[in-house]
């Protein structure tokens, strides 16, 4: 008989017969395509089997009858070592709500078997007592596990409760690898794109000097010279938040910037307000933009600055506005850190793009996504 063309029933009766192990192995291989909830019984009887166990077990992890995750959560007391493991792993892979109370009683039994499993198995299952035994987890021996299991079941659920996960998982502290990973995922939860890739709806500014192109918004011209300072403008006005996008200038030539917490001046094409700029031998610094006409802040080491920066490539800007505090970062470096002491510039307004007057340029923006945050005195 060849298992590869075998029906489900005569694999079945293969795995009951005197079969050689190979044979049997390559049955449950088959059985983990193609078998149901008859294959069940017989695939159980194997799971202690120190040969064919770990063959048994990935069968019943494929079987989409009930019957199968019942078979496995059966057969934990029995189980031991390796074949316990895989058990537990199995049991995480189906989602077995059911078995959450007995990975549970795992997860604090160290001397029993695989404490760390368990804890990513109650993170693949992510039911509500799941998350609430990895959450209490944090604070135990088993921090590390804990934490990828938070991670993991955060990636399942989305919203409030992937939040209320990752906010546990930053406050405990953990390794710098999962902090980082509870950082990205909280931002991609907490944050909503800006524009939308394929048209500048949101958006409004001269459409002369304005366009779509590639999923990123291109500012100014390569073939003629730009009059006058140019602005593409969001309709929805912010205050404290963190924005980050991604930005070039062509041919690494030119002079664009990322307005924030800005107002179009009235009788003009001109934006006033704080610009985040993006120019030779400016990159990265905060100009007051038709107000105060200077740099604002503790600028990086131009070296330091020269190291990171891909002049005709796109960049990673990321500008934070907490209160009256504000920090710019150029490709991970911060560039400037300033804090307002002039209580009458206001703490609110647009984000613009530009693309500043003179010779033929663009200015290339994309990805661009904003974390509203809570206001901050």
């Amino acid at each position: 008989m060849k298992p590869e063309s075998s029906s489900p029933a005569e694999l079945v009766r293969l795995l009951e017969s005197d079969a050689t192990p190979e044979l049997k192995a390559r049955s449950c291989q088959q059985l983990a395509i193609t078998g149901d909830a008859t294959a069940v019984p017989a695939l159980a009887r194997l799971l202690e089997d120190a040969r064919l166990g770990d063959y048994a077990r990935t069968a019943l992890e494929n079987i989409p009858a009930p019957a199968a995750g019942a078979a496995l959560l059966a057969a934990l007391p029995r189980l031991k070592d390796l074949l316990l493991a895989g058990a537990v792993d199995s049991l995480g892979v189906r989602r077995e709500t059911a078995a959450v109370p007995a990975l549970i009683a795992l997860s604090k039994d160290p001397a029993r078997g695989p404490a760390s499993g368990a804890l990513a198995a109650l993170g693949k299952i992510a039911s509500p007592p799941a998350t609430e035994a990895i959450l209490a987890a944090l604070t135990g021996p088993d921090r590390s596990a804990a934490g990828h299991a938070c991670l993991h079941a955060a990636r399942i659920l989305g919203g409030t409760a992937a939040i209320k996960l990752l906010q546990a998982v930053i406050d405990a502290k953990p390794e710098p690898i999962q902090l980082d990973a509870a950082h990205s995922l909280l931002w991609k939860l907490e944050s909503r794109p800006l524009y939308n890739g394929s048209s500048l709806d949101g958006w409004e500014g001269d459409a002369a000097w304005f366009r779509v192109y590639d999923r990123s918004i291109v500012a100014g011209s390569l073939a003629r010279s730009i009059p006058q300072n140019e602005f593409l403008v969001s309709n929805d006005s912010f205050s404290d938040f963190e924005l980050r996008l991604q930005v070039r200038l062509a041919k690494g030539l030119g002079n664009g910037g990322i307005q924030f917490r800005s107002q179009r001046v009235p009788g003009s094409r001109e934006m006033a307000g704080y610009q985040a700029d993006l120019a030779k031998d400016y990159w990265g610094g905060l100009y007051d933009e038709s107000r105060r006409k200077t740099f604002l802040g503790t600028r990086c080491d131009p070296a330091a600055l020269a190291a990171v920066l891909r002049p005709d490539g796109w960049n990673d800007y990321r500008i934070l506005c907490e209160g009256t505090h504000i920090r710019l970062w150029v490709n991970g470096l911060l560039t400037t850190d300033f804090t307002e002491t002039d209580a009458s510039i206001p703490k609110t307004g647009h984000i613009g793009l530009q693309i500043h007057s003179g010779a033929p340029s663009e200015a290339w923006y994309r990805a661009i996504v904003v974390k509203p945050l809570p206001a901050t005195r």
